[in-house]
């Protein structure tokens, strides 16, 4: 049985007597890998969802058929695949089958034409289906590839939602890709966020090489998955989430799936009553539920959080944690840089700038922070819409990001470095490293 550990890691290590707030960072640890051949060999069963709607006439549609292609020869003969196609019509061109050539899966996509309008969860749907009645030892999973914007069938954002966490449920999970420029990012990043998957983005082919590598070496390394958190507060404490966190109907919190050897987690601001110095005052509990990738169950605890009560001198002089502080500085970023996305979107170029200006001096202390405003302010001068794309996606990965347990603090770009691609931190998020 894989045993996770779950810890609660708080910024400072006591609490001010007054009360106030004090941030605490859950952390969810995954055992290391086993030696090969320990575990059971998880096999992929993918269906490809390619947009192929009039929009994606020419180097869209070629640059979509090569991404297939590329995953095609990335799977092995064990691996199934299904590949679907849509405009306002939608077919499924291969039927799930093993992949027993790459090539066959490229002859059948060589007459792939551009066509209609976009029914975006028509087609997602029909790759779904094609997963139905996958086993335990299986992860299922849609790849949905599309450049534009939902105008066909069921268009309504919150309704789509709907249909990827059912069908989570049920164990097709749902990674969104997307190409170009006119892509609705906040419906591609939703639906990968409801449908436990990834979301990635880039303009060619090339761009996303690294993004299906990382998908795949993640897939690779999973060990956990549907990993929800459920809180609880001591007496005079009050919970709250800080960053975009995915909070389940239950009011449970839905994690990262977990990779062998690495770490989820999310940040907690506690609203603290006072209290008067002396003994150690309990904070927080946590449980963990998740499920193995055979099915089984996991339950973890986090044992209770107590904090030592001191005086507000004594608070003040006590170091913070670096890891905590760090982090806490990522999530500040990200939700800083979705007003700035805002201004972008509205054409307030000056206000931009003014902004930016701001967290260049807010966060020029954190280097990973300072090369991604870096490449901000190039996409700014060069390309406001692929600017907006990429603070978007920049946030979700700064929010939901698997780490390493002990992390290196980021020292340069790690596109290039050999690390796990699913840990690597990149300056920018729509772009990768490229095939030799």
């Amino acid at each position: 049985m894989t045993q996770p550990i779950l810890l609660l890691s708080p910024v400072k290590s006591a609490i001010a007597a007054e009360g106030g707030t004090l941030e605490v960072m859950l952390r969810v640890q995954a055992p290391d890998q086993p030696v090969e051949g320990k575990t059971k060999t998880i096999h992929k069963r993918l269906a490809l969802v390619v947009d192929r709607s009039g929009s994606m006439d020419g180097q869209p549609l070629t640059e979509a058929l090569r991404c297939v292609a590329h995953i095609a020869s990335c799977m092995t003969p064990q691996d199934q695949m299904s590949v679907v196609v849509y405009d306002d019509d939608v077919n499924v061109l291969v039927p799930m089958a093993p992949v027993k050539s790459a090539d066959a899966i490229r002859h059948a996509l060589a007459g792939v034409e551009s066509g209609g309008s976009t029914d975006l969860f028509g087609g997602w749907e029909a790759g779904a289906r094609q997963l139905e009645g996958g086993v335990d030892t299986s992860i299922s999973r849609v790849i949905l590839l599309s450049d534009g914007q939902a105008n066909h069938g069921l268009c309504d954002q919150a309704e789509i939602e709907k249909h990827c966490r059912s069908w989570l449920a049920k164990g097709v999970s749902t990674t969104t890709v997307g190409l170009g420029h006119g892509f609705n990012e906040d419906l591609m990043i939703a639906m990968a966020r409801v449908g436990g998957g990834q979301q990635y983005y880039g303009q060619k082919a090339e761009d996303l090489y690294d993004s299906f590598d990382e998908e795949f070496s993640l897939l690779k390394a999973l060990c956990l998955r549907q990993l929800d958190i459920k809180l609880i507060a001591a007496p005079g404490v009050i919970i709250e989430t800080v960053g975009l966190v995915q909070q389940n109907p239950d009011g449970s919190y839905r994690l990262s799936d977990l990779a062998w050897g690495a770490e989820a987690w999310m940040m907690l601001r506690l609203h603290i009553s006072p209290s008067a110095v002396g003994d150690p005052r309990d904070l927080l509990a946590a449980t963990l539920h998740a499920q193995t990738l055979e099915g089984q169950t996991v339950k973890a605890h986090a044992a209770m959080l107590s904090l030592p009560v001191v005086a507000a001198p004594a608070y003040a002089a006590l170091a913070m944690d670096e890891a905590v502080e760090r982090r806490l500085q990522e999530l500040e970023f990200a939700l800083a840089s979705e007003t700035l996305r805002q201004l972008v979107q509205r054409g307030d170029t000056r206000a931009a700038q003014t902004m930016l200006a701001a967290l260049d001096k807010r966060f020029a202390q954190n280097p990973w922070l300072r090369d991604k405003l870096v490449r901000l302010r190039t996409l700014a001068n060069e390309d406001t819409l692929m600017m907006s794309k990429e603070i978007r996606f920049s946030a979700m990965r700064m929010s939901n990001r698997l780490t390493q347990k002990s992390e290196v603090a980021y020292s340069c770009d790690e596109t290039n470095m050999p690390i796990p691609s699913f840990l690597r931190k990149k300056v920018e998020e729509g772009k990768g490293r490229r095939q030799k």
